[in-house]
């Protein structure tokens, strides 16, 4: 239409504006492409302008018209209401599976019945398609239309490194620390520590999977979802972050993967705003249409015989059998041989028990015609917390959508929930124009909510409930990062019956949410792999202690008495034939211990039937470091002195009493003895080896992870002490210890019941 048609008379001018009257305009302006974005000439722009300036609008019309600004990229000099159009920017595209029936009527019986089409559902069905494609039968169910909720409500996005954190983000690592310290509380730091590492380690190793897959997937089906793997790049706000994301580059190269840091002056150039801190970006990251992706993934799941069921709400699951469960619709009730949960925020709604998995509501705005300088790459920051990105569709002449979401995820009574939250609008456009402050005043064309999922301790809940029943839900916000992988992990359960080892279960298991205590301290593998981790921070805090001994040795401290074993000169080496049994000691001598304490009378008898008996006199060299082993030792009575060499001299480190458990690296890594252990005084030990501390915990019972637990007890105390030991150097090398002498007492020993034996 021309300026003049738009124009206005004064007429106009004096009377209130009604929603009839703007959607004429609108019709005017926009002719028949309404919910497109169009660029206006600069005449009709300011004619906008003026209207919006100088005419009086009834509110219902104040609103379309603010609708028209937004699809025409004009500002207002009005507040800037929520729009009316609350559909997610995804749902623009057709929906080619709405209603979708394989049947008119549902199946009686299948093999697997998937729960949800959404992201997840569409992942383990396409997984599932080969076993179908062999005769097996898979049934999708959904209780609206695939990709309806939150796989249709978030923000395209799949990243490598999901950030869930409260407060400022201070890299994966920390976070899942903190994360587990606040949890439990009652942990020993040493085994926090260790569990977070491998957490974090497992979480990346999980995002990566899922990046690789969902890229292999794309390529392999040719999906068109505007796939376009361009980066991420996420800003910090603090000094704190900024160190969080170096660490993060460290974490990444473990996994072989390259994280950029971007200046200052990168970020600048690459996007056109001020930052005040680092950036860390990744390659590979970037930004996709998941409503596309979802559809293309039950296409081709349904081209070998996946079957999809859409508007039919599941109304519960029982188990008949272990491999024999109904799931009751409104529609009928299918037979299932097994059952993958793949719901997400409605998992609670079907499966009471796990209500831990709690819904939250996120919102996300778009804002038409922006300049393309996010170019399909995704942008995070904890401004808000806040993401924004431009996804390729819609994308032309240097212009496209910017998606921004974010604001603090809201709890929410119930997932169906589509209200918006005005403080979290106005946070967004805050967030907006901050980074695009040519967007200042600009309304945005539509801004929705969608459910998420969240979980107590920040991970997704992947693995068996029950015997045939499988969950995979609660992604925390980051289900692009997750989902695709999870849907592989739950369609290699459905068909195997066995957890992947990428998604072990003492971390990622449901049923870790039905108890308040960690699971991962309660199961075999757990607690062993706690341990190895612990034995290599105890031999990389021991290599420190040895080279802080010989830098004390090169310096003016040298002149200073070492602290040697005694009569060094003296000591025989023990020998086996020095063994006996150790039923010999009492059982109660040993509950009497600390590490014992929670074994019962009848399972230290068992213990100790696996164990030898030593009885040493002062000065005997039980080993030396360096030496081969493979067993561990409890004292039971006297005291061990614990050496190592510096310039090839014994320096005393530590003196164990009784309860003390040593040894245990050798006998979980196999590694060398990391020190050297002789008798202080007369003294009886007690020796497991690891054939029979492998016999005893392959029986995976009470006393198995008991035992577990107190070597990994037996490892805390040491690293305590070495922790201890290597402060004590530190801290003498920066003058702060006026007694060098006191600097080198050994850690005192663990005092014990000194019962008869």
């Amino acid at each position: 239409m021309t300026a003049n048609q738009l124009r206005t008379s004064r007429q106009v001018r004096r009377v209130r504006l009604t929603v009839q009257a703007v959607d004429a305009l609108v019709e005017r302006v926009l002719g028949g492409q309404r919910g497109v974005a169009q660029r206006v000439s600069e005449t009709i722009a300011s004619e906008l302008q003026r209207i919006d300036r100088d005419c009086n609008f009834t509110p219902a019309a104040r609103a379309a018209f603010q609708d028209l600004l937004a699809w025409t990229g004009q500002p207002t000099v009005h507040s800037i209401e929520l729009p009316a159009n609350d559909e997610p920017f995804w749902f623009r595209a057709l929906h080619s599976l709405a209603n979708h029936q394989s049947r008119p009527e549902l199946p009686a019986a299948c093999d697997v019945a998937v729960i949800g089409a959404g992201l997840t559902g569409a992942s383990a069905a396409y997984h599932l398609a080969e076993a179908a494609g062999e005769g097996a039968s898979v049934v999708v169910l959904d209780q609206g239309d695939p990709a309806c909720e939150a796989s249709g409500r978030n923000g395209g996005n799949f990243e490598l490194i999901p950030e869930n954190s409260i407060g400022v983000y201070e890299g994966l690592a920390r976070e899942r620390l903190a994360f587990l310290r606040r949890r439990y509380a009652r942990l020993p730091i040493e085994v926090v520590q260790a569990e977070s590492e491998r957490q974090a380690s497992l979480v990346l190793g999980l995002s990566l999977r899922n990046r690789d897959l969902l890229k292999q997937i794309i390529l392999r089906e040719r999906i068109e979802c505007d796939f376009a793997p361009r980066g991420w790049l996420h800003l910090a706000s603090t000094d704190e972050e900024e160190q969080g994301i170096c660490d993060e580059v460290m974490l990444a190269a473990q996994h072989g993967q390259r994280i950029e840091l971007w200046s200052r002056r990168k970020i600048r150039q690459e996007l056109g705003f001020e930052n005040e801190y680092l950036g860390r970006f990744i390659p590979g990251d970037g930004t996709y249409h998941p409503f596309k992706y979802v559809c293309g993934l039950l296409k081709a799941a349904m081209r070998t015989g996946v079957e999809l069921y859409t508007r039919c709400r599941v109304q519960r699951v029982s188990s008949e059998t272990l491999d024999l469960h109904a799931v009751v619709t409104d529609r009928g009730t299918i037979a299932a041989r097994c059952v993958i949960v793949a719901t997400n925020a409605f998992t609670g709604q079907l499966f009471p028990e796990l209500r831990a998995i709690k819904p939250h509501q996120s919102q996300v705005q778009v804002t038409e015609l922006a300049p393309d300088r996010a170019r399909g790459r995704v942008i995070t920051c904890e401004h808000g917390p806040a993401f924004f990105s431009q996804p390729r569709a819609g994308a032309r002449n240097g212009f496209a959508p910017l998606l921004m979401g974010g604001g603090a995820d809201r709890p929410m009574t119930s997932p169906s929930s589509r209200r918006r939250s005005a403080r979290v609008h106005d946070a967004l456009l805050e967030i907006r124009d901050r980074y695009y402050p040519e967007l200042r005043g600009r309304p945005p064309s539509a801004e929705w909510v969608g459910p998420m999922a969240f979980t107590p301790d920040q991970l997704p809940a992947i693995g068996f409930l029950r015997p045939g029943i499988i969950i995979v839900a609660g992604y925390n916000g980051y289900g692009g990062s997750y989902t695709t992988a999870a849907g592989l992990a739950a369609a290699q359960m459905a068909i195997t019956g066995e957890v992947p080892e990428w998604v072990p279960e003492d971390v990622f298991s449901p049923r870790r949410l039905t108890t308040t205590e960690p699971i991962f301290m309660t199961e075999r593998d757990g607690l062993w792999r706690i341990a190895a981790s612990l034995c290599r921070q105890l031999k990389a805090v021991n290599r420190q202690i040895s080279e802080a001994l010989m830098l004390r040795a090169d310096g003016e401290a040298s002149a200073v008495p070492r602290r040697v074993p005694p009569r060094v000169s003296r000591m025989v080496r023990a020998l086996e034939t020095e063994t006996s049994p150790a039923t010999s000691i009492a059982p109660e001598m040993l509950r009497s211990f600390p590490a014992f304490r929670n074994f019962t009378v009848d399972e230290v008898a068992e213990l100790l039937g696996s164990m030898q008996r030593w009885d040493l006199p002062r000065g005997t060299l039980l080993f030396r470091e360096g030496d081969e082993g493979s067993t561990c030792f409890v004292v039971i009575r006297g005291m061990v002195d614990v050496s190592i060499k510096v310039r090839g001299q014994p320096q005393l480190l530590a003196q164990l009493g009784p309860g003390s458990i040593f040894g245990q690296s050798s006998l979980i890594d196999g590694e060398p003895r990391m020190a050297s252990y002789s008798m202080h005084r007369d003294s009886v030990l007690a020796e497991i080896d690891a054939t029979a501390c492998e016999r005893l915990l392959n029986n995976r019972n009470a006393l198995a992870l008991k035992l577990l637990a107190a070597l990994n007890q037996g490892l805390v105390a040491a690293l305590r002490s070495a922790d201890r030991q290597l402060m004590r150097l530190n801290e003498e090398r920066e003058g702060q210890w006026g007694d060098s002498e006191a600097s080198l007492a050994p850690e005192p020993l663990v005092e014990g019941r000194l019962d008869e034996v």
